[in-house]
């Protein structure tokens, strides 16, 4: 058979294609989609993800790099013992830099596709990552956007247009107010409960944010401060913290693991200001950013 129009072997498939009628075709989609045993691209020392440079031992037991160094025994396998020791494996390392594995979090929007070792750490962060509906019996899971739509539209909760670092009065009565800005990602409950004597009532806030476990290991992005007056008795409290991040994926946390306000029976309303924390400059690796956040910070310093 001539193969010399394609330029490469004419792939077995269809046996009823033959290659010069591929030509009047769209062309297939470029690679192959199947299922394949993750414990197969597992270190079989650590049993984390492999990625290149990957070992084998003659039989094909396959070690990670950082394995392969801290062997004391490098003449045998760890696996099976038989003689001769590690060596390269250049074809899987190539069919790990080939493969791409879609986010677990595709059906909520995320198109990213990642490197078999980066699966974990892309699910921490997943701006997609599914927040889930606090409302006894509700099983809703969906973005922040969707799931804002949801508790306001399907539960009617009340909300209201936010901005940071300006004041918002809300008033007291049990439920959860939702407070959200613009752009409707991330947003804020505050829920109101009853609270024991001497208090009539407890204010708590917290963020709905699908990045809630990279934000516990980075440190919490917002700071809200809850206040409470009475004219006639000249008198006012404020209770200042930073806002817990959730995925509500186990339900509304309990009170006292976030920040909250109690206020007397006869408060009619509070006052709720939410601020953006600023990024540790220790954390910035980049001269620019470090040179842009020692400025702006210089200059909320020199403001009166």
């Amino acid at each position: 058979m001539d193969e010399s129009c394609s330029g490469k072997k004419w792939r077995k498939g269809n046996p009823h294609q033959r290659p010069e009628q591929m030509s009047d075709m769209a062309a297939p989609a470029a690679g192959i989609s199947g299922i394949i045993d993750p414990e197969v691209l597992d270190c079989t020392i650590c049993f984390d993800p492999l990625q290149p440079p990957v070992f084998q031992c003659a039989v094909g037991h396959v070690i990670c790099s950082p394995c392969q160094g801290k062997l004391i025994n490098k003449e045998n396998c760890n696996t099976c013992s038989l003689p001769g020791g590690y060596n390269r494996c250049y074809a899987l390392e190539k069919i790990l830099e080939s493969l791409r594995i879609p986010c677990a979090n595709a059906a909520y929007g995320c198109t990213v596709k990642t490197h078999y070792h980066e699966v974990e750490d892309h699910g921490k962060s997943c701006p997609h990552a599914p927040c889930f509906c606090p409302e006894p019996g509700c099983n809703f899971a969906g973005s922040t956007v969707a799931l804002l739509a949801h508790l306001t539209g399907g539960h009617m909760w009340p909300s209201t247009e936010l901005e940071y670092n300006v004041k918002l009065t809300l008033e007291v009565k049990a439920g959860v107010h939702v407070l959200h800005r613009r752009d409707r990602s991330p947003f804020f409950l505050v829920k109101f409960t009853p609270a024991p004597p001497p208090y009539g009532s407890a204010a708590s806030v917290l963020c709905v944010d699908p990045d809630a476990t990279a934000t516990m290991e980075k440190g919490r992005k917002f700071r809200c401060q809850l206040g409470s007056s009475n004219v006639d008795m000249d008198w006012q409290q404020y209770s200042r913290f930073q806002v817990r991040s959730t995925t509500l994926s186990d339900g509304w946390p309990p009170t006292e693991d976030g920040g909250s306000l109690y206020v007397a029976p006869s408060t009619e309303s509070i006052t709720v200001s939410i601020t953006k924390i600023m990024r540790d400059i220790t954390a910035c690796t980049d001269k620019h950013q470090v040179t842009a956040a020692r400025a702006l910070l210089q200059k909320k310093v020199e403001q009166p």
